[in-house]
């Protein structure tokens, strides 16, 4: 295909749709508080893809302890028998919060790459929207029936005063900080309450201790489809055992918010800016650009995106990284580069490529109640869809 057959395709992505469909996702889609608005999600993506003419598959999945079932929702373009490449989102989110960001923005650019590609055909692509990437339900129940009976937390799962807000925000970004390190979830809990115990409370110290015992039979590489990428584990592992034959997998995951203020950049412990291929990038320090991130199985992507975000056509900024380990070296100290449903592709050897805004290193409003849509940047998601899809037909 010429680069002129492409520029045309890529011409059809309609920022009108993009943002139509983050509207109408928008909204706390959680599987404990609001899972009516959760299963709207899924047969508002399932009836979207219907209407684009795709082959239409639902997954439906329970969790161990937990009352109900859950979808991922899938669609194809087939064309022969060559091995697939897959466009991956996850369309829940953590309690209070409406995820026009995370990850409505990344449901957007699969349903609008599907759009334009639909149309074309001669190519095998699958979409697939997966439920249950930020929480397990019936381990989120435990923790608020431990907060609930020690006093920490109302009926509405408020912390009961201020300064234990305050101390709870620090244990858990402590437990993060050494969990993304390689400890596992009950040593990075007993490393926060040694750094924090002094300046808490006994109810305080007891949840704490409750935490290490929950945790202490989990072994530190087990978190993967038990605690969290729960949809997407279940997914992958049943398509290996059928036998399905995946070339890579583009995985996106907060990807529409952006900022021009120096220093609104941060990285992961490990990582720093120069290990990055860069386009049209002028400071990373700025978070205006889209991160790519693969592993050592997945040089292919990482370079045929980096191309095709600098075509005159898309140019949008971004940084692509592919680093030289795969997943069992990224689990013993860099976890935050885990923390998607890009995971268990990488679990399993499959090629597969990070894209990212980069979340809480850029976003000051993820994971709460004012990830909005209205603090998302469209044109910046417009080129990501139209990258998105002249990545999808070179690699085809």
């Amino acid at each position: 295909m010429t680069s002129l057959e492409v520029a045309d395709i890529v011409s059809q992505v309609d920022s009108e749709n993009i943002y139509r469909h983050i509207l109408k996702l928008e909204g706390t889609r959680h599987p404990i508080d609001t899972p009516r608005a959760l299963e709207e999600a899924a047969q508002y993506i399932l009836s979207e893809f219907e209407q684009y003419g795709l082959t239409v598959k639902e997954q439906t999945f329970s969790v161990a302890g937990f009352s109900g079932s859950f979808k991922n929702v899938e669609a194809s373009i087939k064309d022969g028998n060559d091995p697939e490449l897959l466009v991956v989102a996850h369309y829940d989110t953590v309690e209070n919060c409406p995820g026009a960001d995370d990850n409505a923005s990344a449901v957007a650019i699969m349903l609008e790459a599907a759009r334009v590609l639909a149309k074309e055909g001669s190519r095998n692509v699958r979409f697939v929207g997966f439920s249950l990437e930020e929480l397990n339900p019936a381990f989120t129940l435990k923790i608020r029936e431990i907060t609930r009976n020690l006093g920490l937390t109302d009926k509405h799962n408020r912390y009961t005063s201020f300064r234990t807000r305050a101390i709870m925000k620090n244990l858990h970004e402590l437990h993060r900080r050494y969990w993304t390190t390689g400890k596992s979830q009950s040593e990075a809990f007993s490393a926060a309450r040694e750094q924090i115990g002094k300046q808490m409370n006994e109810a305080e110290l007891n949840y704490v201790h409750e935490m290490e015992l929950l945790f202490k039979e989990m072994p530190a590489n087990s978190w993967l489809g038990n605690t969290s990428d729960v949809g997407s584990v279940f997914w992958v592992e049943r398509a290996i055992r059928a036998g399905m034959r995946m070339s890579g997998v583009l995985c996106f995951d907060t990807i529409g918010y952006t900022s021009n203020k120096q220093h609104s950049q941060r990285f992961p412990e490990g990582i720093n800016p120069q290990m990055f291929q860069a386009q049209n990038v002028a400071d990373p320090t700025v978070g205006n650009f889209l991160g790519a991130i693969g592993d050592v199985n997945s040089g292919k992507l990482v370079q045929s995106f980096n191309a095709q975000t600098g075509l005159d056509y898309i140019n949008l900024p971004s940084a692509c990284l592919q680093l030289p380990l795969n997943y069992e070296q990224m689990e013993i100290g860099m976890r935050d580069l885990l923390r998607s449903d890009h995971a268990p592709f990488w679990k399993h050897g499959i090629p597969a490529l990070f894209l990212t805004d980069t979340a809480d290193f850029r976003n000051p409003y993820y994971h709460t109640a004012a990830d909005t849509i209205d603090r998302l940047d469209f044109e910046f998601l417009s080129r990501i869809c139209k990258a998105t899809i002249a990545t999808l037909i070179d690699l085809t």
